[in-house]
């Protein structure tokens, strides 16, 4: 099993029962083979390792015998097995005993409610201003008015005050 090997799109989840009890986990990802006829699998890593919460799997690569082509792709794995409440945080991908790709177990609520995202919370209404607040903000804009009018006849009455004075002397 020397060499190495190119892996991508690796995903871990452990699904449970409303109360934690049965569950299964299911890890899903990529293996690039560069020979025709040979296929890939993930198989349990035996003996298991020391660290309980890091379920450690083995990439396994069967070449055929015969004629062969060089050609690439990729192959999707899968690994599925049963468990009991949340069993594991990591899954250690083994390639020719090395780790390859180490992958965060995803742990969703229950089968039955996937997770949703909180609604959204409405901005709270505006308050209609009590009437007495309207008829001062009315008073506020008349009295704004105001000195521009007076402005205006000020200027009248003080040419008005200098023709009287004028015609008097």
């Amino acid at each position: 099993m020397a060499g190495s090997v190119f892996t991508r799109d690796w995903e871990a989840l452990e699904l449970a029962d409303m109360i934690a009890q049965h569950g299964q986990i299911t890890v899903t990802g990529e293996v690039e083979l560069t020979e025709t006829g040979s296929t890939a699998e993930l198989k349990e890593h035996v003996p298991p390792g020391t660290d309980p919460k890091i379920l450690l799997l083995d990439l396994v690569i069967h070449r055929q015998g015969g004629i062969q082509g060089h050609i690439a792709w990729f192959d999707k794995l899968t690994f599925k097995k049963k468990l009991s409440g949340d069993a594991y945080d990591e899954v250690d991908i083994l390639y020719g005993g090395e780790i390859v790709q180490r992958v965060k177990v995803e742990h969703p609520l229950t089968f039955a409610a996937p997770r949703v995202a909180p609604p959204a919370k409405k901005a709270p209404a505006k308050k209609k201003p009590p009437r007495a607040a309207a008829a001062k903000k009315r008073t506020a804009k008349k009295a704004a008015k105001r000195p521009a009018m007076k402005k205006k006849s000020t200027k009248k009455s003080v040419k008005a005050t200098k023709k009287r004075s004028g015609k008097k002397k």
